[in-house]
């Protein structure tokens, strides 16, 4: 027999399905919610820092973890980046525009090589990426077990 619940809010009326005042918003933004995704998003952070310090030799990549820059402080939100302020090359507007998320994106995807030595190559070479990022949300998932 199922039971048919309806989420009120403090004045009695019935309170929207999604956005504000919502069950969805009302519990993400408990303080124990709210603590319990920063703990999440650090330890995410914290896996894929090791898996980016055992592939870099040089360079300037790095991890962070942080709220949006247009985040409100009450946001239950945390990002965790790979950001990356070594390009090591190239010219043009469209990269000095881009050079945060072009090279920070090669390291995460890969990139294709067409030149070596100044000279065009024959075949590009494709490079794959680290999945840094990928790796670490992937972990994250399979080590979650649920409610216990």
């Amino acid at each position: 027999m199922a039971h048919e619940i309806t989420w009120l809010k403090p004045d009695g009326s019935p309170a929207p399905d999604r956005g504000k005042g919502s069950v969805e918003d009302t519990v993400s933004h408990l303080p124990k919610v709210k603590d319990a995704v920063h703990k999440k998003a650090l330890t995410i952070g914290r896996d894929a820092h090791s898996k980016l310090a055992a592939h870099r030799r040089k360079g300037k990549a790095y991890i962070e973890v942080a709220r949006h820059e247009n985040a409100s402080a009450d946001t239950p939100d945390w990002y965790v980046y790979l950001k990356d302020e070594d390009p090591g090359g190239g010219d043009g507007e469209y990269v000095r525009k881009n050079r945060l998320d072009r090279s920070a994106m090669s390291i995460e995807f890969g990139w294709v090589q067409r030149k070596a030595f100044g000279k065009k190559l024959a075949q590009p070479v494709r490079h794959e990426g680290l999945h840094i990022l990928g790796g670490a949300m992937q972990r994250a998932i399979n080590r979650y077990r649920g409610p216990q």
